[in-house]
């Protein structure tokens, strides 16, 4: 559209601004979006026009996020980030430097939930604009891909790793240049592994029941195809790794033939037995351990004279330590039903019996200490039904045949039992694969985070767990910010992690088990809904794990790993190009080898029982909203059909949750998404204003001497300036009958009158205007007091973006189209009972926003053309052409195509204004 209506919204926008500050009840992006309905009733503006306006706001919008990721995605060169992390052990002796350099201190993981908002050609758009500038002209649309499925979601996850693998390839070579400055020598026996790459796209089977157990075997050989590729491909620089690349790439053949294979329908037994001999038989080329390619490369190694092709040998050697036969190491997911279901038969329970109490605990334990490894076939997979046990069985079968020196991380969601654990360890023993996997507990909830620190103190007073711990020499956690971050807020779910996080330290120090990693997964999402820290990485990666944490862990003697999350296309756009791959991988470098830092005044830790009412005060607020019967109310309206599709996964929980309880049933993403939506990130900044009130210059004190205090309220800060609640109210004026009345009073035409009292009379029973004002009654409470509170402190930080105008004129055109929509389909025209229809049915379909479905029935009940059977042509008796049948072309005209154009509409301008936001939920 032309600058002249971008410029009349705005000029518009502020007339109505001086206008509200002398009627309470005024808004000024209301009174926008009547503006803009009536320009759409009277002819002046156009649907399109509308549209092309909101393409403009959200390309904006997009430059805006590219600029801010840019500014946050700065690098330097690989062997000054290098010199300045490893400046500590510099001084070191050689054996230290090694022990140093060959752990790995942080981990990326790309994990794959319903993110993806922005199509791969808009993501890649911003990902080059992020990384050069420019780019403003010809942005695709803001839109998902059309069909989101598990292998686009695959292919996206290969192309972020493809870029997370250079970098890392970059970090390996400058660390070699810079150990041989120092330890000329010595230097090609060191094996360094500094970060470490993980994926469970493909492998997650939480809250799902989509993924065939053959789909991810496929997935894991195309992975190990393709990592086998790139060994070779890298080694063909060196000459005298010839031979070595003739193995590498004879194994990335078959095992590209056997994915092929597992890509068959695997429901039909003969393909499982073709499938499966495939990939058992002893064939030219089928590898399934690096182990001789490492002995071969270090025989080359010893014996190469030339230095750069040294050091490439020794660069591949540390790849193949790190990756292994893959793309990345592997996480398989399942939940605790799926566990507790597997177990029940082999533990004897009665199917009401819990796994909560000591009993199941202590028997879990003496299974596994008295179970004795099975063998298995694909056989065995096909027949098992009870998912845990099938998954565990997939991992038996990835070890056996496609990588046995990689070990596997087994993910157990909503675990709030330690028998769960327990049990986990006995089907791994039952399999012969609990020396190469790590059962990680997943703490999620608010009950779970709370209960974490005894879970783990019940989980080590069992010497069979200890056992099973110091024999990995790794324990593994997991801490999630999704049903945290819904249920308490995430500035309390961040609190309640971060002393989960110490009392797991103090209760293996209390143990006195040392030597041992303690891998930490923080697994968050890019939103600040879903724990995602705005800004710059460093404060991402404190914000997950704090120094004082560290410390914690290092004063217990433990070494930790600290793995974090890049959730979708949100963050697989942070690995879109290399320079963002640099970015990211330069930053957890910095931070994840750097000396933890002595514990450092911080008036958090010091005045730890304020702090805590402060976080109970949060927690307490947080868990009222969330049962607020309004708010309830305005999560189960809107985010069902509101929000596009944007991924592989459901947006409802597949099960475990009762069909009247929408709100809870959601996911956290789409429940944060339509906050967003709504421009009310509530359960980010949510809690904050309320806590403040009960002693203000405590509290004001607390943020200014505490670095970890104002991270947090520096998180809730920037949830708060993306808020407004006249956006909030406007919505609810869609939905009240009296805005519907007074339009069809003061409106002199007949039709539009008459349709307006039919929406009226259709909202009358649904209240959601009620709920949604008095929802911003409620937040707007709370939002005065953080206001009051923030006056106290310093300016927030520049990073920081307000509520631009432009976001208020993209829901002012979305309010406005959706009026229209409510109207158009009130003024379709009267058709018979037959249809097992009413209008009024119809006008129930869009008022929910199913626009296309609206569309789709009127187009049922008024096609668009009637022709004949082709028959008919047959028929001796020849009819006048007046009898030939018309159609109904003008309603599709006026109605349907109308209809179908602001369902695609909606889908953009939801992309739109989660740019401003820097991710979707």
């Amino acid at each position: 559209m032309s600058q002249s209506l971008k410029s009349w919204c705005e000029e518009r926008l502020a007339n109505h601004s001086a206008a509200a500050l002398l009627d309470p009840l005024a808004s000024s992006v209301r009174m926008l979006s009547i503006d803009l309905w009536d320009g759409l009733q009277s002819g002046e503006v156009t649907r399109a026009e509308l549209g092309e306006l909101a393409r403009r706001i959200s390309d904006e919008a997009l430059v805006m996020r590219a600029e801010r990721l840019r500014a946050n995605s700065t690098t330097r060169d690989w062997s000054e980030v290098v010199a300045s992390a490893y400046q500590s052990i510099a001084g070191q002796g050689f054996e230290s430097i090694k022990d140093a350099l060959e752990k790995t201190c942080a981990g990326i993981v790309f994990t794959a939930h319903p993110t993806f908002a922005m199509s791969g050609s808009l993501r890649n758009h911003l990902a080059s604009m992020a990384t050069s500038g420019g780019g403003e002209a010809n942005i695709p649309p803001h839109t998902p891909d059309p069909q989101i499925t598990l292998d686009a979601e695959h292919g996206y996850v290969l192309e972020a790793i493809d870029n997370a693998q250079e970098s890392l390839r970059a970090l390996i070579f400058a660390s070699f240049d810079w150990l041989e400055a120092r330890h000329p020598q010595q230097w090609t026996q060191v094996t360094p592994a500094p970060i470490s790459l993980a994926t469970w796209v493909g492998y997650d089977l939480d809250g799902r029941t989509d993924i065939h157990w053959a789909q991810s075997f496929r997935i894991r050989l195309e992975e190990k195809s393709r990592q086998l590729a790139r060994y070779a491909s890298f080694l063909n620089d060196a000459p005298c790794a010839r031979s070595v690349v003739r193995e590498l790439e004879a194994a990335a053949a078959v095992a590209d033939e056997q994915a092929r294979k597992f890509g068959e329908d695997l429901d039909d037994p003969e393909n499982i037995v073709a499938a499966a001999n495939a990939l058992t038989a002893s064939t030219d080329g089928r590898m399934t351990t690096l182990k001789p390619i490492v002995a071969m490369l270090n025989e080359l190694i010893a014996k190469e004279t030339d230095a750069q092709t040294k050091k490439l040998l020794c660069v591949a050697r540390s790849e193949m330590n790190i990756y292994g036969l893959g793309v990345a190491r592997i996480h398989l997911r399942v939940n605790a039903a799926q566990v507790r279901s597997a177990l029940r038969a082999d533990f004897g329970f009665a199917p009401g019996q819990e796994f909560l109490d000591r009993t199941a605990l202590d028997a879990a334990a003496s299974k596994s200490a008295g179970t004795a490894a099975q063998s298995i076939n694909f056989g065995s997979v096909f027949q098992e039904k009870m998912t845990a046990r099938r998954q565990m069985m997939l991992c038996a079968q990835f070890l056996k045949h496609v990588d046995s020196d990689t070990p596997i991380r087994f993910l157990i969601a909503e675990a709030e039992a330690p028998a769960m654990m327990m049990g986990a360890i006995y089907l791994a023993k039952l399999y012969g694969v609990d020396d190469r996997i790590d059962i990680s507990p997943l703490f999620e909830t608010p009950e779970a985070i709370e209960r974490g620190g005894r879970f783990v103190e019940r989980l080590l007073e069992e010497e069979e767990f200890v056992a099973y711990i110091k024999r990995r020499k790794r324990i593994a956690i997991q801490f999630g910010f999704s049903d945290s971050g819904r249920f308490m807020g995430q500035v309390a779910a961040d609190m309640a992690i971060e002393r989960l996080q110490i009392l797991i330290s103090r209760a293996l120090a209390k143990k006195g088990v040392k030597d041992i990693e303690v891998v930490l997964f923080n697994t968050h999402g890019e939103s600040m809904g879903r724990g995602g820290y705005p800004g710059r990485y460093a404060d991402r990666f404190e914000h997950l794990l704090t120094g004082w944490t560290r410390a914690r862990y290092e004063h217990d003697g433990l070494a930790v790993n600290a793995e974090c999350s890049f959730q979708g296309g949100d963050g697989f756009v942070r690995f879109g190009t290399k320079q963002l791959s640099d970015a990211v991988c330069q930053a957890l470098l910095n931070w994840s080898a750097s000396p933890v830092a002595k514990a450092e005044d911080d008036r958090f830790y010091e005045d730890i029982n304020f702090s805590w009412d402060v976080y109970r005060a949060i927690k307490g607020w947080q868990e009222a909203l969330f049962s607020n019967e309004n708010y309830q109310k305005v999560l189960s309206a809107f985010a069902p059909n509101l929000l596009p599709s944007t991924g592989s996964r459901k947006t409802r929980r597949q099960s475990g949750a009762s069909k009247g309880d929408v709100a809870r049933s959601l996911r956290a993403i789409p429940h944060n998404a339509i906050l967003q939506q709504l421009a009310a990130p509530a359960n980010v900044a949510g809690g904050i204003g309320s806590a403040a009130t009960r002693e203000p210059e405590r509290f004001s004190q607390l943020i200014r001497s505490s670095a970890r205090m104002s991270r947090l309220f520096d998180l809730a800060a920037q949830a708060r300036n993306l808020t407004s609640l006249s956006i909030l109210r406007c919505y609810a004026s869609l939905y009240d009958p009296g805005f519907w009345t007074v339009r069809a009073a003061r409106t002199g035409e007949k039709d539009r009158a008459l349709a307006s009292n039919q929406v009226a009379d259709r909202l009358v029973h649904r209240s959601l205007d009620i709920a949604l004002n008095r929802l911003a009654n409620l937040l707007s409470v709370d939002r005065q007091a953080f206001d009051a509170a923030s006056m106290h402190l310093p300016a927030a930080p520049e990073t920081q973006q307000g509520f631009a105008n432009s976001l208020y004129i993209l829901h002012a055109i979305r309010v406005a189209l959706i009026a229209e929509a409510f109207m158009l389909v009130a003024k379709t025209p009267s058709f018979s009972s037959r249809h097992e229809l009413t209008q009024g049915d119809i006008i129930d379909v869009v008022l929910e926003f199913r626009f296309a479905e609206a569309a789709g029935l009127i187009a049922q009940i008024f096609p668009k053309s009637l022709d004949a059977p082709k028959e008919f042509q047959n028929l001796n008796e020849v009819a006048g052409p007046n009898n030939d049948p018309a159609g109904y072309p003008e309603i599709h005209e006026q109605i349907v195509d109308p209809l179908l154009e602001i369902d695609r509409l909606m889908v953009s301008i939801a992309v739109g204004v989660s740019h401003f936001y820097d991710a979707f939920g």
